[in-house]
């Protein structure tokens, strides 16, 4: 038997790309035989699966494979996965709200987005009709695409394991801030450096470390951060990083004060959790699925009121006990994510739910 995996492009740092590559191995352990369908040529580390491209897929295909479109909205030739014989499944990991690029990009770009929301719901619903099953990565995620009613609806996080570096605490940490994501939007980077300015008068050492991918099409609101920097006059305090491999953002992550998310749209937010195994301190504001990511560990701000928020660091950064405590709360909770049976969850279901 076969299990093809539909997606645009897979990556190996990001988050689907990590999902689409944890379930290879899962399904591979069950016996059946690895695939990927993608619009773009494959990139990254060799894997255990054969790859194929959209344009000219041509492998024979029964109705005892199983099909798994990764959905994060239009753009991947959905009437491929529509019309192979098979069962199929949505693995949904979240459409980004139009909503978020209205002022912070182009009168184009946000008009494109607009359009890019409502044709991504239109698939949503013509899925919803086809699918034999949807697998939300966050209950986040299942609620947003609650009201389609999709047969066989599961929860099932991120397919992946994550390192953890546990190591005595320091009596003291840097100062400085990091976050990974796109510079995108809805991450609210310009929050993140907003309240940096507020952090650096405190501790003027600190540095804000931007770990993440400029987007084409949202240049327009990449160069609003950096005239942001410009403005505060935190040049040689804010440094954008691009390009890192996932072992250097490991490494940065393990040598920075805290993990700092302003982010106001996540469907699940793997940084996070990766934090969460360097053994540093984050602070997430609490938007979309990271509360329901974070399961109690860490700290979830409530407001973005920058003098409450870094008092609200300082009193769990410096005060050692707190801090100990704060991380070894992150360290369980990653446990728990490491030791979840997605191989027998993932049997059960095709056992019981769609076959």
């Amino acid at each position: 038997m076969n299990v093809f995996q539909h997606l645009d492009e897979l990556k190996d740092s990001d988050g689907v790309g990590n999902d689409a590559i944890g379930l290879a191995e899962v399904f591979n352990s069950l016996g059946y035989k690895s695939h990927f369908i993608t619009r773009l040529q494959r990139k990254g580390k060799p894997l255990n699966s054969q790859f194929h491209l959209t344009n000219n897929f041509q492998h024979p295909t029964t109705a005892d494979d199983i099909h798994i479109l990764h959905y994060g909205g239009a753009g991947y030739p959905y009437g491929l996965f529509l019309n192979l014989p098979g069962k199929k499944i949505i693995r949904f990991h979240n459409i980004t709200p139009a909503s978020f690029y209205k002022d912070t990009t182009t009168p184009d770009i946000y008009s494109a987005m607009e359009k890019f929301e409502s044709l991504s719901y239109l698939e949503i619903a013509t899925l919803a009709i086809i699918s034999d099953s949807i697998w939300c990565d966050s209950e986040f995620n299942l609620r947003t695409i609650l009201e389609y009613q999709f047969r066989n609806p599961y929860i099932i996080p991120i397919c992946k394991s994550y390192d953890i570096i546990s190591r005595t605490e320091p009596v003291s940490r840097n100062h400085s801030l990091v976050f990974v994501g796109r510079y995108s939007p809805q991450k609210k980077w310009e929050d993140l450096i907003e309240l940096f300015s507020h952090w650096v008068q405190e501790y003027p050492d600190a540095k804000c470390l931007c770990i993440g991918s400029v987007i084409g099409a949202f240049d327009g609101y990449f160069d609003k951060l950096t005239e942001l920097v410009r403005k505060l006059k935190l040049d040689d305090k804010v440094e954008f990083l691009t390009g890192k491999t996932d072992s250097e953002v490991l490494s940065i992550l393990q040598k920075t004060g805290a993990f700092v998310s302003m982010s106001e749209h996540e469907g699940f937010c793997l940084p996070i959790l990766e934090a969460f195994g360097s053994g540093i301190p984050v602070f997430a504001f609490a938007a979309g699925a990271i509360p329901g990511t974070m399961k109690g560990a860490g700290v979830l701000l409530k407001t973005k009121d920058y003098p409450s928020v870094v008092k609200q660091m300082k009193d769990n950064l410096f005060q050692r006990e707190k801090r100990t405590s704060l991380i070894s709360e992150q360290y369980k909770v990653l446990e728990s994510y490491n030791q979840f049976p997605f191989q027998e969850v993932v049997s059960n279901i095709l056992s019981s739910g769609i076959q």
